[in-house]
């Protein structure tokens, strides 16, 4: 065949490859877009990534995968601080990778953050990771519930429970982060949601849809904010996985409300201790309901009725502790129906010596002997003193199974004087609570 015609014939073919090319570009960005592949608009992210988006182009994998067996190699010999630079260009290099993200945030809050002995230095740590987050990462993954649970997550482990020796110090940050920001416990303003929008980076409509499902909520305690995170990313869950995960956040983030989700704070408005919210159980009986079809969500309800109706009995409410008993039953009947089986699982949590508590469950014990002490107050002091002392007791014992001065200020009570004082303030003699 002639040359001439011969290049005639491929440019001819090669305009109809690009033409039929062009044609499939719309489908493939819709399939980006399904998948979140697509790259955030260059107005929309920062001046380094789209240079380095640009520059390397197709080989930015080849150097991300090369960065990354780096970055195993200095976590596992413990080179932390190295690893944040290292982290952050592998952040730049796939930025549409949640992953990397969750990789880099958690570096921050928990590895380098345990590494300094004071506390404040510890909490900027836990902060530059959830800001990495919520910032850097959402903006490049804005429908990940991948990076959704990992926000929840710190909320709920680094700052809600007792694991962090400087968790404490963590939940006065917190509060008095949302204090300033909101003018108070709640973002009842235009311009309180618009702190909660810049400062937190929360969407005001969602806070407004979970205040009128289960408020009023106290956002200076961090399980309000596990519950935001949660709920807010179960709506881009893409799998059963993803979504039971999120859900499961949720419901425990509400557990934990109904335990505690009363924030009292001393003269000075720091906190002191957190009292149940006992109104939020037939909402959190509603949610179980409606989910009650799969498994794992009546296993986690068989034990949040359990741990509900031990609340009940503690602050007195055998009524209420029997009615999530004989549900607790029909969900599992290896529990006896009937008030002996009722009576036999109060009796062996009663059976657990006060030392051997989790703090929570002392938390529980302690405060609610004191709420009802002050209940009787006025109506048989004698019986109030009573269950003053009973508290007083309970306090000494918990706190002398603390092993060492590190275990006591991670996981003891607040003083027991303090405790008074704060039940006294919030309620006046013989008030129900």
């Amino acid at each position: 065949m002639n040359p001439k015609r011969r290049a005639r014939i491929l440019f001819f073919f090669g305009v109809v490859l690009i033409a039929l090319a062009g044609g499939r570009h719309a489908d493939l960005v819709d399939r980006r877009s399904e998948h979140q592949l697509q790259a955030v608009p260059p107005e929309d992210t920062t001046p380094l990534v789209a240079i380095t988006t640009v520059a390397f182009g197709a080989f930015r994998g080849l150097v991300a995968d090369v960065l990354w067996m780096r970055a195993h190699e200095l976590q596992e010999s413990g080179q932390f601080f190295e690893l944040v630079q290292l982290a952050a260009w592998i952040t730049q290099l796939e930025p549409n990778i949640p992953e990397v993200w969750e990789f880099q945030a958690w570096n921050l809050a928990y590895n380098i953050s345990v590494l300094f002995p004071e506390d404040e230095d510890r909490w900027r740590w836990v902060q530059h990771g959830l800001d990495l987050l919520r910032t850097d990462g959402l903006r490049n993954n804005p429908r990940s519930d991948v990076i959704h649970w990992n926000i929840g997550w710190m909320f709920q482990h680094k700052i809600g429970m007792d694991f962090d020796q400087a968790h404490d110090h963590y939940k006065r940050r917190l509060s008095e982060k949302v204090t300033e920001a909101f003018d108070g416990p709640r973002p009842q303003t235009e311009a309180a949601l618009e702190a909660a929008r810049r400062e937190f980076r929360m969407q005001p409509e969602r806070i407004q849809a979970l205040e009128a499902r289960f408020g009023p909520l106290d956002w200076r305690l961090p399980h309000t904010h596990v519950l935001y995170w949660a709920d807010r990313g179960g709506a881009y869950s893409r799998n059963r996985f993803q979504q039971g995960r999120l859900f499961r956040m949720r419901m425990q983030a509400l557990s934990e409300l109904l335990r505690r989700g009363e924030l009292i704070l001393d003269d000075e408005g720091l906190p002191v201790l957190a009292l149940p919210r006992l109104s939020l159980l037939p909402l959190i009986l509603e949610e179980y309901e409606r989910h009650s079809g799969a498994e794992v969500v009546r296993r986690g309800f068989t034990g949040f009725l359990r741990e509900a109706l031990l609340l009940f009995a503690e602050y007195g409410d055998l009524e209420t502790a029997m009615t999530l008993y004989e549900r607790m039953h029909r969900l599992d009947p290896d529990f006896p129906a009937g008030e002996e089986g009722l009576q036999a699982v109060l009796a062996s949590h009663a059976q657990i010596p006060e030392e051997m508590l989790s703090r929570d469950q002392a938390m529980i014990r302690v405060t609610a002997l004191l709420v009802q002490a002050r209940q009787w107050e006025t109506v048989d002091p004698a019986r109030s003193r009573g269950l003053t002392g009973m508290a007083r007791q309970v306090h000494r014992r918990y706190q002398s199974g603390r092993v060492s001065r590190e275990h006591a200020r991670r996981t003891g009570l607040p003083p027991f004087d303090h405790m008074v004082d704060a039940i006294h303030g919030r309620l006046a003699p013989g008030e129900n609570f």
